[in-house]
C-alpha cells in the first residue's frame, strides 16, 4: 500500500497554473399501550395496504403502529427469522482522517487567544458537520479511538480528556461538534443481552449516546448532560444553536428463533414460533426509546423517544427500522430533545441546508428482489430506487415532515442532493440488473407539492455504461457531474429551468475527479485519480483545475498526478482544507 502524504496545492486560477509542494424530545408521552398478544389479521392486511392517496399518512395512536410493525414482519418472517429486514442497505458517513485533521486544524496556531485556523469543509455554508477534530483556533479537540482529548493551541500540549458515560470503554466517541464554549460527542455503544430458550434479537442492539460538554476552561471540561438512545445515528447537523439529529432504529425488543434441525418439520415449527412471537410483541419492542443521564452518567428516567402519533408510514411498505429526526437546542444545558419526527423507513444519506434536512434511502426495492418470501409478497421486477424525505427545520424549535418522493436510481452520497426554495435537485446513477441495459445516470429535479416531492424535471443519459463519482451543484442554476468507466466526463448541467434541465457542456479527459470544489468565480479543482484510457485502470492521485466560466466548453487547464498515491478526500469531503490566505490546498 502506497506510503500517504499531506499534499499542498497553491491555486492561482487568473494565470491558470498550479504550483505544488508536497510534504508529509423530550416527546409528549407515548399513548396506549397494546395489549401482548394482540392480533387482527383484518388490521393486519389493511395495514401494509400502500396508500391510495398521499405519500405518508400518520398513525392515530400506539395500536395502530404496532399493527403495522407486526403486519410487515408477519409478511417477511421465515424459519429463521427478520434478520435481513430492518431496511435499505445503510451506512454512516466516515469521519476524517484523524492525522490530517489535527494537523489542518493546527496550522497557523501561536500564543495569542485564539489563532488562525480552519474549520470543517461543509457541504452548506452556515450548517456545520460533525467531524473527528474541531478547533476554535483556541483549543483542538480530538475523537480519536472513542476518546476525547482537548489540545491548548498555545502550548500544543493535551490538558484534558473527556470521559463519555457509562462504564468505561462502554460507549465509544465517534464524531464531535464545538459551538461556542460547548462540546457536542456523539459516540456508539452496543448491548450483549441474550434472550432464554435459544432465541436471539435478529437486529442486534446498537446504541447512540450524545454528550454536551461546557468548555470554556479547557482544562476542566464540565460535563452538562447526556443522553442515550436505541438506534445508530446517520449523521448530524448543526444550524445556529440547534443540533439535528438523524437516527436509524432497528426493532430493539423483537425476538426469534431458528430451527434446531435441518429437517423440514423443524423448519416449519421455527416459522411457527416466530410467527407467534411477532404477534405476542408490544410497542416498546419496535420503537427506540431514549435514556437521559445526569452529569454523572447515571440514568434519570427511560421514555419512548417519540410519541405515536408523531410516528409516520410511507406509500409502500419500507422494512421494519424506525427514522428519527431530532432537535436540541445547546443553549439548555443537557441534550434534550426539543421537538422531532419519525418514519418507518430506514435511511442511509443526509443532507441539510439551513431550512430543509433530506434523509434518503437506497435500495429497498433490491430487498424486495432478495428471497421468496419477499418474492411472494412484491413479484415485480427490481428497480434500484432511492426514496427521499424532507423536513423542515426553518424554526430552531420545531422539526416538521414535508413531503417525500422517490426517484429511480441511488446515490453517490450527501452531495448527490442540493435544496433551494423547496426544489430539490438529486443526481444518480440507475445499475439495471440485466446485462443487457447500461448503467446511465441523471439529474432529477423534484419540488415540494403537498406532502409529494413531485418531478418536474430530467435531464438522462449521463456517462452511458458508467458511474456517478462526483457531483458539485456550484449555484442554484448550474451543477457539474463527473461519471467515470476509462475516461471522466465532466458533465455541465443547466438548472435553471426546473421543468428542463440540459446538459451545457461536457469534457473528456483521463481518470476522474471524485471530489469537486470552487476556488474561484467559473474556476473548479478536482482531486481523484488518473487513469488509463483504454482499460480505465487507476494509476495514482490526480488534481485538476478547471476552467468553467464558458458553460459550452469546460476545459481542464492544469492537472497534477502522483503515481500509487491516494488522498482521503477521495472518500471524504471533510478531510479537504483550503487555506484562502495563501491560496493552498491540503489533501491528506
Amino acid at each position: 500500500m502506497p506510503r500517504q502524504t499531506r499534499t499542498r496545492l497553491t491555486l492561482v486560477p487568473l494565470a491558470a497554473t498550479l504550483a505544488l509542494t508536497a510534504c508529509t424530545v423530550q416527546p409528549d408521552p407515548p399513548g396506549s399501550t397494546a395489549t401482548p398478544g394482540r392480533w387482527d389479521e383484518t388490521a393486519g392486511k389493511a395495514a401494509v395496504t400502500a396508500l391510495s392517496a398521499g405519500y405518508l399518512a400518520a398513525f392515530d395512536d400506539c395500536d395502530d403502529l404496532l399493527t403495522y410493525y407486526q403486519a410487515n414482519a408477519l409478511e417477511l418472517v421465515t424459519p429463521y427469522g427478520l434478520g435481513g429486514f430492518g431496511g435499505g442497505m445503510v451506512a454512516s458517513d466516515s469521519a476524517a482522517g484523524a492525522e490530517s485533521g489535527m494537523d489542518s486544524a493546527a496550522a497557523g496556531a501561536s500564543s495569542d487567544a485564539a489563532a488562525p485556523h480552519s474549520t470543517t469543509n461543509v457541504q452548506e455554508e452556515g450548517v456545520d458537520e460533525p467531524d473527528i477534530v474541531k478547533t476554535d483556533g483556541r483549543i483542538i479537540v480530538t475523537a480519536v479511538n472513542g476518546r476525547v482529548r482537548i489540545v491548548d493551541v498555545a502550548s500544543e500540549k493535551v490538558v484534558s480528556e473527556v470521559r463519555m458515560p457509562g462504564r468505561r470503554d462502554q460507549a465509544h466517541a465517534s464524531e464531535l461538534l464545538l459551538s461556542g464554549d460547548t462540546l457536542v460527542v456523539l459516540g456508539q455503544e452496543w448491548s450483549y443481552a441474550q434472550p432464554v430458550d435459544g432465541r436471539f434479537l435478529p437486529f442486534g442492539s446498537a446504541r447512540t449516546v450524545v454528550m454536551t460538554v461546557d468548555v470554556s476552561d479547557p482544562s476542566a471540561p464540565r460535563t452538562l448532560g447526556s443522553m442515550r438512545i436505541e438506534g445508530s445515528y446517520r449523521s448530524v447537523r448543526l444550524v445556529g444553536d440547534t443540533v439535528r439529529l438523524v437516527m436509524v432504529t432497528e426493532p430493539p425488543g423483537v425476538e426469534q428463533t431458528q430451527p434446531t434441525k435441518g429437517t423440514l418439520a423443524a423448519e416449519a415449527e421455527a416459522e411457527r414460533e416466530n410467527r407467534e412471537l411477532v404477534m405476542a410483541t408490544t410497542i416498546d419492542d419496535w420503537v427506540p426509546h431514549v435514556q437521559m443521564l445526569d452529569t454523572e452518567g447515571r440514568a434519570t428516567s427511560t421514555t419512548q423517544l417519540l410519541g405515536c402519533d408523531q410516528i409516520s408510514r410511507p406509500r409502500d411498505p419500507a422494512g421494519l427500522s424506525t427514522m428519527s429526526v431530532l432537535s436540541f437546542g445547546l443553549g439548555d444545558g443537557a441534550p434534550t430533545p426539543t421537538s422531532g419526527a419519525g418514519l418507518v423507513a430506514s435511511g442511509d444519506t443526509v443532507y441539510a441546508s439551513t431550512d430543509r434536512l433530506v434523509v434518503a434511502t437506497s435500495g429497498w426495492d433490491l430487498w424486495r428482489w432478495m428471497g421468496p418470501a419477499v418474492d411472494a409478497i412484491w413479484p415485480t421486477e427490481p428497480v434500484n430506487r432511492t426514496d427521499l424525505h424532507t423536513f423542515d427545520i426553518s424554526d430552531p424549535d420545531q422539526t416538521r415532515y414535508v413531503a417525500s418522493g422517490s426517484v429511480e436510481g441511488r446515490l453517490l452520497n450527501q452531495w448527490a442532493l442540493d435544496e433551494q426554495d423547496g426544489v430539490l435537485r438529486v443526481a444518480t446513477t440507475t445499475d439495471p440488473p440485466g446485462a443487457s441495459v447500461q448503467s446511465q445516470s441523471s439529474l432529477v429535479v423534484l419540488r415540494e407539492d403537498g406532502d409529494e416531492l413531485a418531478e418536474t424535471g430530467r435531464v438522462d443519459g449521463l456517462g452511458l455504461t458508467e458511474q456517478i463519482r462526483a457531483v458539485r451543484y456550484l449555484s442554484a442554476d448550474l451543477a457539474a457531474v463527473v461519471t467515470f468507466r476509462q475516461t471522466d466526463p465532466l458533465y455541465l448541467v443547466d438548472t435553471s429551468d426546473p421543468t428542463a434541465p440540459r446538459v451545457a457542456g461536457e469534457l473528456k479527459i483521463p481518470g476522474y475527479s471524485a471530489y469537486l470544489h470552487p476556488v474561484g468565480d467559473g474556476w473548479l479543482l478536482g482531486v481523484g485519480q488518473d487513469a488509463d484510457p483504454k482499460t480505465g485502470q487507476t494509476k495514482g492521485l490526480q488534481a485538476s483545475l478547471f476552467d468553467v466560466r464558458d458553460l459550452s466548453a469546460p476545459r481542464q487547464v492544469t492537472v497534477l498526478t502522483w503515481e500509487n498515491a491516494y488522498s482521503m478526500v477521495e472518500n471524504d469531503h471533510r478531510a479537504f482544507t483550503l487555506w484562502p490566505a495563501t491560496d493552498q490546498v491540503l489533501l491528506p
